[in-house]
């Protein structure tokens, strides 16, 4: 009788134990977000998600500063600072809390990844539309030109399409194009190496170097958010988190929730 006692209060205890834990995970809403207000999401449209979330925390792809700033400096095209201005009025005990990277525009700024993002890729348009690339770098330009095309189709739908697995897969194979298929073209042909743009101290860059940075910069940047909310998601246990991410970043901030899991938080898709 006294070990059917100890192994009933054992069962308890252990039960009890998984209850408490299960019951103050951190819920991680990870919603995927198109910045500007258009027909696929407005504000109102984003409002009313957050209506229906009820999240006690906002994590938003700003970094301390722009948060500081975040009623000061408005973008009247923004879906994230429209809806959330609103929400926090509606809602004031709400946090808004920043997980991107610390001071993202300035870091690419100085070392050179702007313009040269931009720079390399209008190059490598252009030498794929006059046939001057290899064979073999002719063929990689293609696909990556092809699957930005199926993103454009893509951003033409919904909001709930952008959220869809359907989507991930798409965008994951086209990020993976830009950030590690198309430096292997950068480094393959010498113009990359003998176009040059001035860094804000005076120093000069190399659009194959600053390209080079900027894909390096890819993975340092969503590594960086996932750590940040996960920072979150351990200091306010127990809490409803709605994150507000680019859709492009979704994917990659979703692998890396599940591997660096530790138990403490639960993702959930809010579109199904």
């Amino acid at each position: 009788m006294k070990i059917k006692y100890i192994i009933l209060a054992s069962f308890l205890l252990f039960y009890g134990v998984s209850f408490s834990q299960t019951s103050t995970k951190t819920k991680l809403y990870i919603l995927g977000v198109a910045h500007d207000s258009s027909s696929v999401l407005t504000p109102q449209m984003l409002f009313e998600i957050l209506e229906n979330i009820k999240p006690d925390i906002l994590l938003q792809e700003n970094d301390s500063e722009q948060i500081a700033n975040y009623d000061k400096v408005i973008r009247s095209t923004s879906n994230e600072q429209t809806a959330t201005l609103r929400y926090l009025k509606t809602y004031p005990e709400t946090l808004n809390l920043p997980f991107e990277f610390e001071g993202r525009n300035q870091y690419r700024r100085d070392n050179g990844m702007v313009p040269t993002d931009n720079l390399t890729i209008r190059l490598l348009d252009s030498l794929f539309q006059q046939n001057l690339l290899t064979d073999v770098n002719m063929k990689i330009f293609e696909k990556y030109k092809e699957a930005t095309n199926a993103l454009i189709n893509f951003s033409k739908k919904d909001i709930k399409t952008l959220n869809s697995i359907e989507f991930e897969v798409v965008n994951r194979y086209r990020q993976n194009l830009q950030h590690h298929e198309l430096p292997k073209i950068v480094n393959s042909q010498e113009i990359f190496a003998n176009r040059y743009v001035t860094k804000p101290d005076g120093s000069t860059i190399s659009y194959r170097d600053g390209y080079r940075l900027w894909c390096n910069f890819w993975d340092l940047r969503n590594n960086s958010m996932a750590i940040n909310i996960i920072k979150k998601a351990n200091e306010f246990k127990g809490k409803k988190i709605a994150i507000l991410t680019g859709v492009q970043h979704k994917y990659y901030l979703k692998e890396l929730l599940d591997k660096y899991a530790d138990g403490n938080y639960e993702l959930i898709e809010y579109f199904k």
